[in-house]
């Protein structure tokens, strides 16, 4: 978690405030390796923790994140860690096997992109979409191998176009700023960010403030609403590589008009909104605008009755548009989840053969869905914990995406990613005595519980022994015979509900398992660290190789994993370490504390540096590792109890790679 954000927690608070938090429960370790001091009145301390926890935050970060146009760093990191797995591998190829790719692309820019209806004429419109998205494909594959031949023909791409550029004219202009403005946005956002060496750097975002944010931000509510709102995915990209916080907040507001006026859901009324600014203000003028259908149902879109790739794109830039806001720390996916299950379930069910009603569209349907749901999809399925069957056979389907105006290489970026799912949430899983299973989401900015604890009503059939969470809905368990399971989590949303564990195997004797999130289970017996290579999202036992043994000598009392390859536990003494692990034989120790750290019977981390506590007495408590590393333990502090009671699991453990 960066210093900063912890920072400005505390600046929010009184000095008297700051104090109480500074100072530890009686369970807590001093963080600086002092003996744990006991107050003399707890009840006193926790409330003051409370009324702390409860300062109002932000509802977005002051300044931008970067990289952060659909993308992040931890979801390119994911990425490139699982290059060799799939869906990434075929994505991969897919990618680089394009004419997008090929580092003997030649950018064909001009000064006036002239588009009529439908790019006829087309002066030099699909020239600009190509060299867009050749960019971005070539920004794509800079950050995921390195080789900056990539990061160089990303760079001459949009120094020729920077050079030349003067306006869009014609009937589609605003789509065509759109379409080329996205993607030159994601280009510019990751090679500025990640690659640096860019002299024309400021040239091109002048380009992008002057050519393409100005009539992106006009919107267009009177055309179909595919066009102002791929207008606004572009926008908010433009605006957060700009650090331009007025011009995002616009497309936000622009997003929060577009999105009733595009998806129905029956809370609407009878008859849609209408979009902001438009010229559609009766109920014939509304009905006509949906392409006179009359019935309207959950999920049905503006351009259902038009084409269902008009209506795809419509989806997949809503859905582009949430993913930048939640990279920046704002959820629009909070107001958006519903419509888009709704939407991409209905219309998936119809494209997979589903009979079309006579009250749809007159019977008859335009069924040409494409590859536009894998960013929407990830985000409520793997996200958010929606089921969505017809939507996750089409994706499964359409796999992998590929790229096409403003869609871009949308499997190998977002599929099944967990570091997109929650990138400020930590997602916390536990097991009670009896075998029943708990879920809890955390702030970890702010150590407030935001979700749960949901316990479920069923049991696991056994007493756990340990346990690893893999992504936000697969859990490994294991009994004390030695034998592991499965656990896939039906939904977290709301309450907790589990399928019947599934037996993969024996001889899984492990005290401790942690998962590194990228693609390495970890298990402690008798002193023995292993690693296990686990390739398969629901994985199976075949799924699980390797075993390898890393050393001896990992006399643990906790373990948890706090990136790739990388490991933190404690001691029955008190001292808490940190491990690089490189392979059978090789790995490296750091001592980040000798003492105190004995208090804790569990420790997790979701990614970022945020490290938990358990206590045996119930309490949970928060600490920020500004570099986890480095293998210093200077940079590591004490933040605040998430609870200083209440957490009666006997297992914790957090889903990882969710935090950066």
């Amino acid at each position: 978690m960066p210093a900063t954000r912890w920072k400005a927690c505390s600046e929010r608070l009184t000095p008297t405030t700051r104090k109480a938090l500074a100072t530890p429960f009686s369970v807590q370790p001093a963080p600086l390796g002092r003996n744990p001091v006991r107050l003399a009145r707890p009840v006193a301390a926790a409330i003051l923790v409370a009324a702390a926890l409860a300062v109002p935050q932000p509802a977005q970060a002051a300044v931008f994140k970067h990289p952060g146009v659909l993308v992040s760093r931890a979801q390119l990191d994911f990425v490139r860690a699982n290059l060799d797995k799939e869906p990434w591998r075929a994505a991969w190829r897919k990618l680089q096997s394009s004419s997008y790719a090929s580092l003997s692309y030649t950018a064909k820019p001009r000064a006036d992109v002239n588009c009529g209806g439908n790019s006829i004429p087309d002066n030099g419109c699909s020239d600009e979409r190509k060299d867009a998205m050749a960019a971005y494909t070539h920004a794509l594959q800079w950050y995921l191998t390195k080789d900056d031949r990539y990061a160089k023909k990303a760079i001459q791409i949009m120094d020729a176009w920077s050079a030349v550029i003067t306006k869009h004219t014609g009937d589609n202009a605003p789509l065509q700023t759109g379409w080329a403005g996205a993607n030159f946005s994601r280009a510019a956002e990751l090679i500025k960010h990640t690659y640096g060496s860019w002299s024309q750097a400021a040239r091109f975002a002048g380009k992008l403030r002057t050519v393409y944010l100005p009539a992106l931000l006009k919107g267009r509510p009177d055309s179909n609403g595919n066009w102002e709102l791929i207008m606004t995915d572009a926008a908010i990209g433009i605006a957060v590589h700009l650090d331009d916080r007025k011009s995002f907040n616009e497309a936000v507001e622009t997003w929060r008009g577009r999105l009733p006026a595009y998806i129905y859901l029956k809370t609407d009324g009878s008859l849609p909104k209408a979009p902001p600014g438009s010229t559609y203000n009766t109920k014939a003028e509304i009905i006509d605008y949906w392409k006179g259908q009359t019935t309207f149902v959950d999920g049905l879109a503006q351009e259902t009755c038009r084409d269902f790739w008009h209506t795809g794109w419509g989806i997949a830039a809503i859905s582009h548009v949430a993913e930048t806001a939640r990279i920046q720390g704002l959820d629009l996916y909070a107001k958006a989840k519903h419509r888009l299950r709704y939407a991409m379930d209905f219309h998936a069910k119809l494209q997979l053969g589903g009979t079309v009603p006579s009250w749809l569209c007159g019977g008859k349907l335009k069924r040409d869905l494409g590859d536009h749901f894998e960013v929407g999809y990830n985000a409520l399925h793997h996200g958010l914990g929606y089921d969505m069957p017809y939507a996750k056979q089409w994706v499964e389907q359409k796999r992998p995406a590929g790229a096409s105006h403003f869609l871009g290489w949308e499997t190998l970026t977002h599929a099944q990613n967990p570091a997109r799912s929650s990138v400020e949430s930590a997602s916390v899983y536990g097991a009670m005595p009896d075998g029943k299973l708990t879920y809890t989401s955390i702030d970890a900015a702010t150590g407030q519980r935001t979700r749960g604890a949901f316990v479920s009503t069923t049991t696991l059939g056994f007493i756990p022994k340990a346990m690893a969470t893999l992504d936000f809905n697969t859990l490994l368990v294991t009994d004390k015979e030695g034998r592991l399971y499965r656990v896939d989590i039906r939904t977290n949303r709301d309450s907790l509900i589990f399928e019947p564990p599934v037996l993969l195997g024996s001889g899984f004797t492990h005290d401790l398992l942690a998962y590194d999130g990228n693609g390495h289970l970890f298990g402690i017996a008798g002193g023995t660290l292993r690693r296990y290579t686990v390739n398969a999202i629901k994985p199976t036992i075949d799924n699980i190789s390797g075993g390898s043994v890393i050393g001896d000598g990992f006399a643990l009392k906790t373990l948890t994993a706090t990136g790739p390859n990388w490991i933190l536990g404690t001691t029955a003494g008190g001292k808490l370490i940190s491990y690089r692990i490189d392979g059978p034989g090789s790995w490296k120790r750091y001592e980040l504390r000798d003492t105190t750290w004995q208090v804790f019977d569990h420790l997790l981390s979701p990614g970022g540096g945020v490290y938990y506590g358990h206590g045996s007495n119930g309490s949970l408590f928060r600490y920020a590792d500004q570099n986890p590393y480095d293998g210093q333990g200077d940079d590591l502090s004490s933040q605040s109890a998430v609870g200083a009671e209440g957490w009666t699991q006997t297992l914790l453990s957090a889903q990882p790679a969710t935090v950066s």
